[in-house]
């Protein structure tokens, strides 16, 4: 009986191809910009903690509120922190500036940091050649450069590697390492990938007035975040004068950033949804006109001893057949437009594991829903006065 009812459906709405085509259309798109939407926000998602992985969790960054810095803080108050608190593992503050760099006629504008021999382990840095700034380097004309830095400066015939010359202000530094290609991290201020390090005691030579800016510190691997804050607080805080120690946690980032991805994937959730519910509104409408165009059929049928249940069962089917192929149309279109979006943005293409069911299972919804009128409208038609019509 079913499979007599299905077939009778499609036979239908291949009768009025155009209609049906347009009906279908409706559907596909709502459901395509659902699931489009919110595999968008599962590939975004992945893409935040994807830029969070490479740095790791146990990363707090320190600052002091307002646009001064680390305030009074010396380099030897954070360097010790280490020895004075048995929480934090390492420790690198640094020193932010900016400017322009020169390399057999090429010129590039970038970041600027100083730096400390920790911050490589802090920020889990990896060289592409040569090694970061050691201890021993502080007074030595020697400079780090990241990877896109590096290629922004070379040319066809003179790369930027170990031992090539960079003229930075009134000064030549002697490149001794390149970084490895990093993703950009919300934790650090600077795309370490477009970045020049130079030590502490250079920063003089190529800024004017430096002082400490930020520093970023890792924690053991057993320590709690908040209770290292605390710690921190407790340990800087009096020996701000009129400011106050700001800590910033990898974690509570994370978390505050899944909490608007969240937010952003039920909006857009919600607008794929609204485009569904129009695909919804035009398979009713093309419903209620196939049962006006055909009353004198449903008319004969009800004549020669259809239930109404039979013509409401037909009509709904058309409905749910309907929705469903544009269900399935919309999960690869869906699917297709996500990766477009991944590929456009170079982000990694991740599939949502509740997008193609949840955009498929509401699109036939809709289909039942807005279909269900029409067929209950055909199901109580009065047999003689559907016979009359023209």
């Amino acid at each position: 009986m079913l499979k007599r009812v299905v077939a009778e459906a499609a036979a239908n709405l291949l009768a009025s191809r155009q209609r049906s085509a347009l009906a279908l259309l409706g559907i596909v798109i709502g459901a395509a910009a659902v699931i489009a939407m919110l595999n968008v926000g599962a590939i975004a998602r992945n893409e935040t903690i994807r830029q969070f992985r490479q740095l790791g969790t146990d990363i707090l960054t320190l600052r002091a509120d307002g646009n001064t810095g680390l305030g009074n803080f010396q380099l030897a108050d954070l360097e010790a922190l280490p020895m004075e608190l048995p929480a934090v593992a390492e420790v690198a503050p640094f020193v932010i500036g900016g400017g322009s760099a020169q390399h057999e006629g090429q010129v590039a504008v970038s970041s600027q940091l100083g730096v400390t021999a920790a911050f490589a382990q802090v920020t889990r840095m990896r060289m592409q050649g040569g090694r970061f700034i050691s201890d021993y380097d502080r007074y030595e004309l020697y400079a780090v450069v990241g990877a896109g830095l590096a290629q922004q400066l070379s040319t066809p015939y003179a790369p930027v590697r170990v031992g090539s010359g960079l003229r930075i202000g009134r000064y030549v530094f002697t490149v001794i390492g390149v970084v490895e290609p990093m993703l950009p991290s919300p934790m650090m201020p600077v795309d370490i990938d477009n970045t020049l390090f130079v030590s502490i005691p250079n920063v003089r030579r190529i800024m004017a007035n430096p002082s400490l800016s930020m520093a970023i510190l890792r924690m053991r691997p057993d320590a709690d975040a908040e209770a290292v804050t605390a710690q921190l607080q407790r340990h800087l805080g009096p020996k701000l004068r009129d400011q106050r120690l700001s800590v910033q946690s990898a974690r509570q980032l994370i978390a505050g950033m899944q909490s608007q991805m969240q937010l952003f994937t039920l909006l857009l959730g919600a607008v794929g949804a609204i485009a569904l519910v129009l695909g919804g509104v035009g398979v009713m409408n093309i419903m209620l006109v196939s049962i006006a165009e055909r009353r004198r059929e449903i008319g004969v049928r009800l004549a020669i001893g259809a239930e109404p249940g039979d013509i409401r069962t037909l009509f709904l089917a058309e409905a749910v057949l309907l929705s469903v192929t544009g269900g399935v149309l919309g999960i690869f279109l869906g699917i297709a437009g996500a990766w477009g979006f991944a590929w456009l943005s170079g982000w990694e293409f991740v599939l949502s594991a509740t997008a193609a069911p949840l955009g498929a299972g509401v699109s036939v919804a809709v289909g039942i829903f807005f279909g269900f009128y029409p067929a209950v409208m055909a199901s109580r038609l009065d047999p003689i006065e559907a016979l009359r019509a023209e």
